[in-house]
């Protein structure tokens, strides 16, 4: 008996590249969204922390860790002096405050880093500003932080959007204060409960 060796055919080669192709970029993406997730929940991490301290703050003293007859901000999660980054159309950012820092200092320490990617829209920050407001109270403080990709939760209680003017929030209804337009991330702004005067 004569035999021929018998190969592959160019189809069914081609087939079996296409199903390796099909399989690699099901990984990737499935790579990338684990990346996404875990990077949000360290921010969402850092921000319930910073959070859960202010509010710890305000209980002992009765007045909030830094604030200012106008307003005034505080990077929270300086790593390496990069500061935070709140402005998606500049490369102005957020420096750490030694008051709000030194008043934080009395109750634990803050985390200090959270992921960063792209040159905007990065950090916790801290933000006060005598003229906001919350469901018609004055509520003077805030945190904001950015989450990767669109439509994210912000996984903290009292996330807001802006109400009728650029300083009056009102709850959010879809548990994040909005998309950015010039980036592929969430924006995140909640309300820090405290006195209404300090």
């Amino acid at each position: 008996m004569n035999r021929k060796a018998h190969g592959f055919t160019i189809v069914e080669l081609l087939i079996v590249i296409v199903v390796i192709a099909i399989l690699a970029a099901i990984s990737i993406a499935a790579y990338t969204n684990i990346q996404q997730r875990a990077k949000n929940t360290a921010i969402i991490n850092a921000a319930s922390q910073s959070l859960k301290m202010i509010e710890a703050y305000i209980a002992a003293n009765g007045t909030y860790p830094l604030n200012s007859s106008t307003s005034v901000s505080a990077c929270i999660t300086v790593a390496a002096n990069s500061g935070c980054q709140t402005d998606s159309t500049s490369d102005s950012t957020i420096a750490s405050n030694s008051t709000f820092n030194t008043n934080m200092g009395t109750i634990g320490m803050l985390p200090k880093s959270v992921p960063t990617e792209g040159g905007r829209l990065y950090g916790v920050t801290y933000q006060y500003n005598q003229a906001y407001s919350f469901n018609g109270e004055s509520r003077p403080a805030r945190l904001t932080y950015y989450l990767f990709g669109r439509n994210q939760q912000c996984g903290v209680p009292g996330v807001m959007v802006t109400g009728a003017t650029t300083t009056a929030f009102i709850n959010s209804t879809t548990g994040y204060s909005g998309n950015e337009a010039t980036q592929d991330k969430t924006a995140c702004r909640i309300n820090i409960p405290g006195p209404t005067h300090s």
